[in-house]
């Protein structure tokens, strides 16, 4: 029998992240596979159980978990699944300090930072922006469907109201961005294709939101608005509503469908069901991008897709069973290749009416004259309550803290005879948008309060620096000319021009071209090897014209995902070697600062430009999140017929398969046409342009670098001005002969307050 091995310890940090583990009161050693150090925990959590087996040749443990609520119960349920694997753990919490606890800290630090006498730095626009950019960055939640799946109504039940047009057939033609920002009204601005304002709409509503989506010039349309189920003081939600695969009005829509889908991007998806009609042709390409995301980053690409299970409403009590339903739907996923999803069944319709048509009436106190009409009677019947079987809250996989919040306000709804309430929380509503609210407080809200903090801790240390070496100056009477000199040095060094040459020389050489041709030269290749796989499927069957047009029809389908896919894949690829790019030239100004205090002796003076400047260069580095993409994007309309196209370009892929496109030409005088004939055709300008454009990639990359590199130059010499100003203070402290003991008392005073606010800015990522 197996001996009860002890964890006594599992601490995880997420603010950081940081993870401690002691076994049996030692801590594991460096070397072994449960040192998780800096990683995120839902990266490693579910492995965990397996780790600890193989580490401690043992299958039952005691875990003590320190750390925040949402990751003990990720712990739990990891726990829970690992006792079919033979593995018995059994839990304790210790409680840490919770995210409401953390953005208290910094609203008050922050105050007390822009009401300080002393550092005017501190209080400069750009760090005024950079926290506020820090403290309201916006989280998208992004709602996806294929038609009819009632996405539309869903998204009028999140907001209480019908703002976006909800039809059978496809209704959602543009790209909405609703914003939450608590106002009783929304108001909105309508874009084009190539981003330019065409109208604003005030206030925008079902009607006005009905024209929008039919006008053809209108591209995406950004409002702003209540969300009510959301504070805009507690995070800045974008609700962001997007077309089906096959009802974009543009090519670029599909590929940002791709783009939010994509491994590399961790926004939360709701991907919305049809319960009634799962089973639909236009899912197969974004569930297979969703499961291809889902296997990349650990527990959190699993989180961030939550599938609503929607129209159970449709549903009659003692002929169908909701297990069955949920269980169908969690066997059609896993056929696309998604393991375990979170799915939340849902009557979006019912929560919409509750909020919508019946938010003024009294349910218990209704006069039937006046309500005697069918959709009245059906919507009674809906929020009746009577009918357990489709009391959907008690489905949802929530956690349990989570949990019995909506436990307890349905007490209370049935306590307070309040019946809308307690149909809302049936309808699955409340527990989607609790769903929302943890993924939110477990994922954006930790990296925002760290964010928060990095914004402010360099800056912080590179005043410290510079307040401590004018005090060391200030104290330094019998040195101070020699340290006049030395500054005059090191100033000299700022203005070489022949240094200045060489440095620009060491950013000229920096470059990737080649890495970036590598990989998009990959994922060319899968995509030209993906195009023959459609061809072989079509085989070199005789078809008719009526089968060929349907195949051409699929084709076309397939060739608009793949282009978006290619598209995607290379911009992530670029993307990814900018940053790269923009480090290496951050390192190399650090190295050209460090070069200037070289050979000058200041004794135990240290007067050391990286940390007199660390706060400038990392705002420095950010330069990367502005240029956010190597990869141009503009959209052109495309007609219903593959024409010659002069304007086709590498970074509009869309454009990529309009040239010789005219596949209808294959059977228009034949009574059959060739199967592999068609696909051969169909295809031909596909391939081909899929081997051009590799060079036009490259080239428009190389060209992006140089971009980057004179924005890194200019940002370096405004670097370089900042050095030599603050070097201007030092020499003018070690020149007043009289201000010795105000100085000293001066930046005694400073460095007291830097030091305080500094612990409490570092004291806020612990737990």
């Amino acid at each position: 029998m197996a001996r009860r091995r002890v964890l006594t310890l599992l601490e995880h940090n997420p603010y950081k992240p940081f993870t401690k583990i002691l076994i049996d009161n030692e801590l594991v050693k460096d070397n072994s596979s449960l040192n998780y150090k800096n990683r995120p925990f839902q990266e490693w959590v579910e492995g965990l159980p397996a780790t600890l087996r193989d580490e401690c040749a043992d299958d039952e443990f005691h875990i003590t978990f320190h750390g925040t609520i949402l990751d003990f119960e990720d712990l739990q349920f990891v726990a829970l699944a690992a006792e079919n694997d033979g593995i018995k753990i059994t839990c304790t919490h210790e409680p840490a300090k919770e995210v409401k606890d953390k953005e208290a800290a910094i609203d008050a630090i922050f105050q007390e930072i822009a009401e300080n006498q002393f550092f005017e730095e501190l209080k400069s626009p750009d760090m005024l922006k950079a926290f506020e950019i820090a403290k309201g960055k916006e989280f998208p939640v992004n709602v996806i469907a294929t038609m009819s799946s009632g996405k539309s109504t869903l998204i009028n039940a999140l907001l209480g109201q019908k703002l976006m047009p909800a039809m059978q057939e496809a209704c959602t033609a543009t790209i909405t961005e609703l914003h939450d920002d608590d106002g009783d009204h929304f108001v909105a601005t309508a874009y084009d294709a190539n981003n330019l304002k065409l109208s604003f709409i005030d206030p925008l509503n079902l009607s006005a939101m009905e024209v929008l989506n039919k006008d053809s010039k209108v591209s995406k349309v950004v409002a702003q608005g209540n969300i009510p189920f959301v504070s805009s003081e507690d995070v800045s939600l974008v609700l962001v509503d997007t077309p089906g695969p096959n009802n974009a009005r543009n090519d670029e829509h599909r590929a940002a469908t791709f783009r939010m889908l994509s491994e590399s991007s961790k926004p939360l998806v709701l991907y919305v069901l049809n319960a009634t009609q799962l089973a639909i042709n236009d899912d197969n390409a974004l569930l297979t991008e969703v499961a291809e995301s889902m296997k990349v980053g650990g527990k959190q690409s699993k989180d961030r897709y939550i599938f609503v299970l929607n129209k159970l409403d449709s549903f009659k009590a003692g002929e169908d069973d909701i297990n069955s339903v949920i269980q169908n739907a969690r066997t059609y996923l896993a056929d696309k290749g998604i393991e375990n999803p979170n799915i939340y069944p849902a009557s979006a319709l019912t929560a919409l009416e509750i909020r919508s048509d019946f938010k003024d009436v009294d349910l218990k106190n209704i006069d039937p004259a006046n309500y005697l009409k069918p959709e009245f009677l059906a919507t009674m019947a809906r929020i009746s309550n009577l009918n357990t079987n489709l009391h959907l809250d008690e489905y949802a996989p929530l956690t349990p803290s989570v949990n019995s919040q909506i436990v307890m306000q349905l007490a209370a709804a049935r306590e307070s005879g309040d019946m809308k309430e307690e149909a809302l929380i049936h309808s699955g509503i409340k527990s989607i948008e609790a769903a929302i609210r943890v993924y939110v407080d477990k994922y954006a809200k930790t990296a925002k309060i760290r964010g928060i903090v990095e914004t402010f801790a360099k800056k912080l240390e590179s005043q410290k620096s510079f307040e401590r070496t004018r005090k060391q100056i200030a104290e330094s009477q019998e040195r101070k000319a020699e340290i006049r000199a030395n500054i005059e040095v090191i100033k000299g060094k700022i203005d070489d021009a022949k240094a200045a040459k060489s440095f620009n020389e060491t950013i000229n050489k920096l470059d990737f071209s080649k890495d970036v041709a590598a990989k998009t030269g990959k994922i060319i290749e899968k995509a030209q090897a993906s195009v023959r796989e459609q061809i072989e499927a079509v085989g070199e069957r005789k078809l008719s014209k009526t089968e060929a047009e349907g195949i051409c029809a699929g084709f076309t389908n397939y060739a608009k995902n793949l282009q978006a896919k290619v598209c995607v894949d290379i911009e992530n690829e670029v993307n990814r070697f900018i940053k790269e790019q923009c480090d290496q030239l951050t390192a190399a100004y650090v190295e050209r600062l460090q070069s200037f205090a070289k050979d000058v002796n200041f004794g135990e003076l240290q007067i050391d430009p990286v940390k007199i400047l660390s706060g400038e260069i990392e705002s420095a580095n950010r330069i990367a999140s502005i240029i956010n993409s190597a990869t141009e994007t503009e959209s052109v309309k495309v007609g219903e017929e593959w024409i010659e196209n002069t304007n086709k370009k590498w970074y509009k892929p869309w454009t990529w398969f309009q040239e010789k496109g005219h596949w209808r030409s294959i059977y228009e005088d034949r009574e059959f046409v060739d199967g592999k004939g068609l696909g051969d055709a169909f295809f031909a300008p596909v391939q081909e342009n899929l081997r051009q454009n590799r060079d036009d990639i490259n080239e428009a990359t190389k060209k992006q670098v140089n971009k980057i590199k004179k924005e890194f130059k200019e940002r370096f010499a405004e670097l370089d001005r900042a050095l030599k100003k603050k070097l201007a203070e030092l020499e003018q402290c070690a020149s007043d002969e009289n201000a010795q003991d105000e100085i000293i008392r001066q930046t005694t005073e400073r460095l007291n307050w830097l030091t305080d606010i500094q612990n409490r800015v570092n004291a806020i990522l612990e737990i």
